[in-house]
Parts: C-alpha cells; structure tokens; sequence
C-alpha cells in the first residue's frame, strides 16, 4: 500500500509561501514542458482548492491584443485576469497561484518577467487576489517575487 506524503494533505493550510512552494514543488517536481502555466487555487482557508490546470498555449506578449467575444479587444494579460477571475467565483476560490513552467536554468527570463508584472497588475485591476508566482525549471522551482519583476514588465 502506498502511503500520501502528509505534506500533500488536502486540508494542510498554506499560510506562508513557503508551505506553498513546497508543495507545488512536491506536485510539479520540475519543468518537463518547453512552455506552459499552471494555474492553481486556494480556498479562504488558504488549502488547495479546485482544478490544477495546465496551460500550454499562452501568447508570447503579455501585452499583445487579442479579440475575444465576451471582452472585446484587450491585452493577453487583461484577459488572462478576467479569466482566472471568472474561475474564481466558478469554483469558490479566494486566490490564485501561477506557475511559469519551461526548460532551463533558475534564471528568470525576460518573458516570465514581463508576464509576472502585467498578470500582478492586471490581478489587481481585476480584483484577483493573486497570492504568488512561480517558475517551475530544470531543477525545481523558484518563487517569482514582486521584486523579481515590478518595474521592468514595462521596459521588456
């Protein structure tokens, strides 16, 4: 019989990012995938909630526009953010996690940069709680912080 790591219990509270990067680190492992986001949801009681869902075809420019029939003419990041809004409420959700999966070093790249900044700023116009970000790499993971991108998603 093979036992669940107790670190992975459904009803483990994620308080600190910390117990949220070992975790996602325990259930992602490592990039495997040249390119793809994990979009992932905590509950109000900060637990795993709902679908883990893998996204492997995001646009390349978070700021490019793009047409959709419900919002019109908006950036990939916007509509990225009503997206993840509109599961929220689906589901029961109080947050959001993304993780930006790729092969490669633990460097972040321009891209995950850029797509980190517009996705912290479009949340926020959203009023998505977007609790944190990830880069899921060769080796890992490696949380995405604040620092890592404000100020330059709009120089990229």
């Amino acid at each position: 019989m093979t036992t669940m790591d107790p670190r992975l219990d459904h009803d483990r509270v994620l308080r600190h990012d910390s117990d949220l990067e070992e975790v996602l680190e325990l259930l992602l492992d490592r990039a495997l995938n040249p390119r793809q986001v994990w979009l992932l949801f905590l509950d109000a009681d900060e637990r795993l909630t709902g679908p883990v869902m893998p996204c492997d075809d995001y646009p390349l420019d978070p700021f490019g526009l793009e047409a959709t029939d419900d919002l019109g003419l908006l950036p990939c990041a916007e509509i990225l953010a009503a997206w993840i809004g509109g599961l929220i409420a689906t589901i029961g959700a109080a947050q959001a996690v993304l993780v930006w999966e790729r092969r490669g070093s633990r460097d972040f790249t321009l891209d995950e940069r850029a797509w980190a900044g517009a996705m912290a700023v479009e949340c926020a116009a959203e009023g998505v709680d977007l609790r944190a970000q990830f880069v899921l790499h060769d080796d890992g993971i490696r949380q995405l912080t604040a620092d890592d991108h404000l100020g330059r998603w709009a120089v990229a």
